[in-house]
């Protein structure tokens, strides 16, 4: 049994899921969109987001402390990762090191 494709209206047979034309869900045409909601795969195509609606503007207080809290941005400090890979790597070393004179100290021995 072959249907139509409820948004390009070209041919989709009934095993198929998606339109092969422009990948609409089939058999999904009966959900209506709601809005407000976010994703609604039954009633879009996949992937597709339901456009919502602008937030509203902020009030004068809202946007003082908005200004108050973007006035002085913490500064970050990136030498904290430099000195731990500095560290990690000299135990790393510590550790080949050792394992080799052990290594060498035990074939020693016979």
């Amino acid at each position: 049994m072959e249907t139509r494709c409820y948004k390009c209206d070209a041919p989709v047979s009934a095993e198929q899921a998606f339109c092969p034309k422009c990948g609409a869900v089939q058999g999904m045409a009966d959900a209506g969109a709601r809005r407000g909601e976010g994703w609604d795969l039954a009633a879009t195509v996949v992937g597709q987001q339901l456009p919502v609606a602008p937030p509203s503007r902020p009030s004068a207080a809202q946007a003082a402390r908005a200004d108050q809290t973007n006035a002085a941005p913490a500064q970050v400090s990136r030498g904290g990762n430099t000195v731990l890979l500095a560290v990690i790597g000299f135990v790393a070393v510590l550790l080949i090191g050792g394992l080799l004179i052990l290594l060498l100290y035990l074939n020693s021995q016979g």
